[in-house]
């Protein structure tokens, strides 16, 4: 038969093993009342803070359920706990009067670092003009007063740092000292103490996480460069302050502050149009027809960018990115490749639409910059195969040899194929065949180490080559389509879309897409073809995108605003020039191999 415990039982053994919990409890309640009984106190009159109240009345939480043997120890215990978490630790005073300081400001200095070390904070309040000059301000705990009640709406839930604190000290400038700044006590005594323990830590003080000149300079310094996170700024500033105690939402603030500040007052595009225009920065700018204020088009430059551009005009790639500003505008990069195979920004483009209208704006915008500082128009121009691009660029750059992205076509080819590869299978039971596709497939790690490999040609492409094993998969389709577009000549080229044709006839619909998608313009993307363009052998658009992937490290999300945005560029420009003109001091003191005699290897 089962025995029940009782009640009384039950709450014997609770106590047990709950007695931290239960002392815990005890303790705060104990605290709670205790404070309050010195706050009344207080404002009675009867008593001072010199002696901190550190035996307040005995409160007992618990029903008296202990074993007879073990209540006087648990009574014993609570109270010297709580005599000891009660007693208000002493915070000494500063030195008064103190040496004279100079200002109230160096005073107001002194006091603060004596505070900082001893656990409280001091402001000022109060300030008195006397004929000509401040000469008295009240220096007070930053815990002074009660808790004042919420003036919103309550729905966030703030917190007070106010504990009824009376401490307060007199600073003064008076004829006898020389006008120098000294200190004095109040008359009434409860006045020179405090009500709390000291903070465990300087940050609980709002007063000694003041931005100072000096932190806000090395914040900025810092801050130069808008993908450094919070948290390494703030290591530099321990670094360089080993005192501070700021804490990461204080550098989110400080930066937030210096940020506007650099606006000077002005929204973050019309502080962007006063940059240009105070720096001569060259840009294109188009604004709303209904929305006199409102930008929905820019395309600009700077100087490094023009002088690259002059000096390699012959091939130009477009490219767009997104989320780098909050607007949600696409950014448009322009970039061309210099003596070195590195990657140049020639120009910069933000438009509201990636409708024709758009796109005829940006490379309008492009095409006033080449004439306004007499800049080559390119040879070849490169972009992805967007259709409204293509006809933007076809009307402002009518000379120029449009090129497509090979990687771009590779990897649509690989996509279409899986999705639209057919898959026979047959029924054992009734002996009928069936196809099936995947429309919604997408690529794998796979799959894109084959786009990879595609993009690379490591020998000719020639009839010697073309009877190798493809398999009869869609990952063959890219391997006979690579030979298309490698071919060296135009006879190589029809004889391997004639065997991509033949091995593949039964994948209508792959050939169908290939037919009537790219084959109509293989003249921008054919071997054979673009081979007669001056290109230099530059066949993608994997510049402009690494550089797409360069502006994002200098940002530290996709918010930015337009201001923000621009300074991340021309962070990057800088490291941009400091990298070529370091390579190319290098290059100048190199020898190839092949060009050195004999007689050097001595």
């Amino acid at each position: 038969m089962t025995i029940l415990p009782t009640a009384l039982g039950l709450a014997r053994q609770l106590v047990k093993t709950d007695r931290h919990l239960a002392s815990a409890l005890a303790l705060a309640h104990e605290r709670d009342l205790a404070w309050a009984e010195q706050r009344r106190q207080m404002q009675e009159g009867r008593a001072t803070f010199s002696q901190p109240v550190t035996s307040p009345v005995q409160v007992s939480l618990l029903p008296n359920v202990s074993a007879p043997g073990e209540e006087q120890c648990e009574q014993h215990d609570l109270s010297d706990a709580s005599s000891r978490s009660n007693a208000v630790e002493t915070i000494p005073n500063p030195p008064i009067p103190g040496d004279p300081a100079p200002s109230v400001d160096a005073l107001f200095a002194r006091v603060n670092s004596f505070a900082k070390t001893r656990g409280f904070g001091v402001i000022k309040a109060h300030g008195m003009i006397r004929p000509g000059q401040r000469s008295r301000y009240v220096l007070q705990c930053d815990r002074y007063g009660a808790p004042r009640p919420g003036r919103g709406a309550g729905l966030r839930k703030r917190k007070s740092r106010k504990s009824g604190c009376l401490w307060k000290i007199i600073a003064e400038a008076l004829p006898e000292n020389g006008f120098q700044w000294t200190l004095r006590h109040f008359p009434d005594a409860e006045h020179r103490h405090h009500n709390h323990n000291p903070s465990t830590d300087a940050a609980a003080h709002p007063v000694h996480r003041r931005l100072t000149s000096p932190v806000k300079a090395t914040i900025q310094s810092s801050s130069r460069r808008v993908g450094i996170r919070a948290r390494d700024i703030g290591g530099i500033v321990r670094d360089h302050f080993p005192d501070s105690v700021y804490t990461k939402r204080d550098i989110y603030n400080a930066r937030a502050r210096i940020s506007r500040e650099n606006l000077g007052g002005y929204s973050s595009t019309a502080a962007l149009i006063k940059l240009f225009d105070d720096k001569e920065i060259p840009y294109v700018a188009e604004w709303a027809k209904d929305e006199p204020d409102r930008l929905v088009g820019l395309v600009w430059t700077f100087p490094y960018c023009i002088q690259m551009w002059r000096r390699f005009p012959e091939v130009i790639s477009f490219d767009n990115t997104y989320n780098t500003n909050r607007f949600k505008l696409p950014l448009f990069q322009v970039t061309g490749q210099t003596c070195l195979g590195t990657v140049f920004n020639a120009a910069f483009g933000l438009i509201d639409n990636e409708r024709l209208e758009g796109f005829q704006f940006l490379t309008n915008g492009v095409r006033t910059l080449l004439d306004r500082y007499s800049i080559r128009t390119p040879d070849v121009v490169i972009t992805d195969f967007d259709d409204q691009m293509k006809k933007a660029l076809g009307v402002e750059f009518q000379d120029a040899q449009q090129q497509l992205c090979i990687h771009h076509i590779n990897s649509n080819v690989i996509l279409q194929s899986k999705r639209k590869w057919v898959y026979t299978t047959r029924d054992s039971s009734t002996g009928e065949e069936s196809s099936s596709d995947e429309p919604d497939a997408a690529l794998n790690q796979r799959d894109r180490q084959a786009v990879q490999a595609s993009g690379r040609q490591e020998e000719p492409i020639t009839h010697d080559n073309l009877s190798r094993l493809i398999t009869h998969d869609y990952h063959g389709v890219l391997m006979l389509w690579r030979l298309v577009v490698f071919a060296e000549t135009e006879e190589d080229h029809e004889k391997a879309w004639e065997r991509l044709c033949t091995q593949f006839g039964d994948q209508r619909a792959i050939l169908a897409y290939l037919y009537g998608t790219y084959m109509p313009v293989r003249a921008q993307w054919a071997r054979c073809f673009i081979r007669k363009y001056r290109n230099f052998g530059i066949r993608v658009t994997s510049g402009t995108e690494a550089s797409n992937n360069n502006i994002k490290s200098y940002l530290l999300n996709g918010m930015s605003h337009l201001y923000r945005l621009v300074e991340a560029i021309q962070g990057m420009l800088e490291d941009q020039e400091r990298e070529f003109r370091q390579a190319c001091a290098q290059d100048e003191v190199l020898t190839a191999r092949e060009h050195v005699g004999r007689g050097s290897e001595r």
